[in-house]
C-alpha cells in the first residue's frame, strides 16, 4: 500500500501525458495505467540500492514506454504472454478478399 501512495501521482501523469501522445495506438487510459503500474513493479524489482529509488523507478518507467509506444515492443519479461495495452491488427483467415486467404489457399497473386 505504501508503493502505491508514493507513486500514484507520479502514474497518473504519466499515464496522462502518454495517453494524450499516443491516443490512437492505446487501447484505453486504464490499460495504459495497468501497464505503467506493471512496470513500476519491475523497475522496483531490479533497483539494486545504488541511487534514489524514485529517480530510477521514474527513469526506468519512461524508457520501457518509449520502447512500448514508440517501437511497438511487449512490457519487460513479457515474451511468452500477450499483455500489450496497444491496439493490434486483426487479419481473419477466414476472409476470402485479403492476400492472407489466398496464401493459404493456394492461390497467389
Amino acid at each position: 500500500m505504501d508503493i502505491y501512495k508514493t507513486y500514484k501521482d507520479d502514474v497518473k501523469n504519466i499515464a496522462g501525458r502518454y495517453y494524450k501522445a499516443y491516443k490512437y495506438k492505446i487501447l484505453s487510459f486504464e490499460d495504459l495505467e495497468q501497464t505503467i503500474w506493471y512496470i513500476l513493479m519491475c523497475a522496483l524489482s531490479k533497483f539494486d540500492g545504488r541511487g534514489e529509488q524514485r529517480n530510477f523507478v521514474l527513469l526506468f518507467i519512461k524508457q520501457k514506454l518509449i520502447s512500448i509506444l514508440k517501437n511497438n515492443r511487449r512490457p519487460p519479461y513479457c515474451t511468452d504472454t500477450p499483455f500489450t495495452c496497444l491496439y493490434f491488427d486483426y487479419l481473419s483467415a477466414d476472409d476470402e478478399n485479403t492476400k492472407y486467404y489466398r496464401e493459404m489457399h493456394g492461390e497467389y497473386e
